[in-house]
């Protein structure tokens, strides 16, 4: 599940670095075999973001339960560190697609919608 994404073309691991800066710029193009690629996250890291979110609220809770005093700097200190983990484990869910099969699905997309109507 954790693994970084790979060139569709040639199948040349990227580097976390790397990845990043491909989500950034979406339109990339392979430096090992200089063949076109996009970059996207795919749908799984929604689930990804929203267990860590919802384990993030549960423990705010439970330091808003057990706290004698109301304080504030427990709380966001939780919240910061699991926006972090969220953002270090986005290029974890991140898929790298050919142009060409992006180019496809809108030609086939395009062609049903135009038997439909």
């Amino acid at each position: 599940m954790f693994k970084l994404p790979v060139c569709p073309h040639c199948g040349t691991i990227y580097r976390y670095k790397d990845t990043k800066e491909a989500i950034k710029k979406k339109n990339n193009i392979c430096y090992h075999c200089n063949k076109k690629f996009r970059a996207g996250i795919f749908p799984g890291m929604i689930v990804g973001a929203i267990l860590p979110l919802i384990a993030c609220v549960a423990i705010n809770i439970f330091l808003l339960t057990r706290m004698k005093e109301f304080q504030i700097l427990p709380l966001i200190a939780v919240t910061l560190i699991f926006v972090l983990i969220i953002y270090l484990i986005i290029p974890f869910f991140t898929k790298f697609r050919k142009t060409d099969d992006i180019k496809e699905n809108k030609d086939s997309s395009k062609k049903r919608r135009n038997k439909l109507g």
